[in-house]
């Protein structure tokens, strides 16, 4: 039986893409790929692009990344449209997503209005902050200490809120407003337990241990995360 799967390509190597990644990619007829601007290149096509059989036909998709929601549900349900038809006309079909496609992807839009009409399969992948830890041997959690992920796009008072109140955090989508937010680290005495990445494991990948660097808000990348561990503090 044809089925849709969701595939997570990890945040950037392609040599961290999962085996069973992989295997899926060998038996899709078609993969959709997201594109933020129309035209563009897909960065989650680029990471996988060497495990894709040539017969696999490849459908590049815009998703706007606005405020606009009425712009994003039309395209949310016209893909989930055009996904079920191939997949009720016999055909295996794919969605590749940055990091793991349940981590704020839009995967998860697209997934939902599909799971009552065609069989669905997640896979995962290895997420930017997981991978950030690893390559810069900075625990995320330890015993009983919570770890809290939290988009700093949302309201300011929550974000406040969880860094006075906990001692590790992933601090997500930091690119809009990064200064304030290194001012929050400073306010909350966090500033020396906090390492920033831009482009995890990517080529064009820049880490940086000093976030009080002035020159830092002019090279923010969109995709740029902060751990935080007040147990990992430098000296």
């Amino acid at each position: 039986m044809a089925k849709f799967y969701g595939i997570g390509t990890g945040p950037g190597d392609s040599s961290l893409v999962t085996v069973k990644a992989v295997n899926t990619f060998k038996i899709l007829d078609i993969l959709y790929t997201p594109e933020p601007k129309k035209g563009a290149d897909s960065l989650a096509l680029s990471i996988v692009k060497e495990y894709i059989p040539e017969t696999v036909e490849i459908k590049q998709r815009h998703f706007p990344m606005s405020a606009d929601g009425v712009e994003k549900m039309a395209a949310w349900d016209e893909a989930a449209e055009e996904i079920k038809a191939d997949v009720k006309a016999g055909k295996n079909v794919g969605f590749i997503t940055l990091g793991d496609p349940m981590i704020y992807s839009t995967y998860v839009y697209v997934m939902e209005r599909l799971l009552d009409e065609i069989e669905v399969e997640t896979i995962p992948g290895i997420s930017s902050f997981s991978n950030i830890a690893s390559n810069q041997n900075f625990p995320l959690v330890m015993d009983t200490d919570p770890l809290i992920v939290i988009p700093c796009t949302m309201e300011e008072e929550k974000i406040d809120a969880a860094l006075q109140t906990y001692d590790c955090l992933v601090l997500m989508k930091v690119y809009k407003n990064f200064k304030e937010i290194v001012q929050k680290l400073e306010k909350y005495d966090l500033i020396d337990s906090a390492i920033l990445v831009s482009n995890s494991s990517q080529d064009r990948e820049v880490v940086y241990k000093d976030l009080r660097d002035v020159h830092l808000q002019e090279k923010i990348s969109y995709f740029s995360t902060i751990l935080v561990n007040k147990n990992n503090k430098r000296k």
